[in-house]
């Protein structure tokens, strides 16, 4: 097994979890109805606990993502033309908007919108 399979041996195990660790944690245990406290885990632990639950069915489809990790506006490659992904959360919130769906977007346009479209749509 490689050490990048197995977090128990990485050199940073034992430090504090990401944001984007303890962000996709909360954001995963309340998909799952999941009690889980990110801060109480290291950077180890939390990437043990994210697979742990990923694997578990989802409870409440109805979870939010909560807030981006990092000010879009600051992206180095917001001006890139928006992910797939992107792009598919602003079709299907736009659409339960009554919006049109843009063709194109930049990434912080679309996270921008995706952002918007939260607070008209409550997804």
């Amino acid at each position: 097994m490689s050490q990048l399979n197995n977090p128990s041996q990485w050199t940073t195990g034992g430090d504090a979890p990401t944001d984007k660790q303890k962000s996709f944690i909360s954001t995963l245990a309340a998909s799952k109805n999941a009690s889980v406290d990110p801060d109480q885990l290291n950077k180890s632990e939390a990437s043990a606990k994210i697979n742990e639950l990923k694997n578990q069915p989802t409870q409440n489809a109805d979870a939010s993502a909560g807030q981006p990790i990092q000010d879009p506006n600051t992206w180095s490659t917001g001006d890139d033309k928006a992910t797939g992904k992107q792009m598919g959360y602003v079709a299907v919130m736009a659409k339960k908007a009554g919006e049109s769906v843009p063709s194109e977007m930049g990434k912080t346009e679309a996270s921008q919108k995706i952002e918007d479209l939260k607070g008209k749509t409550g997804m």
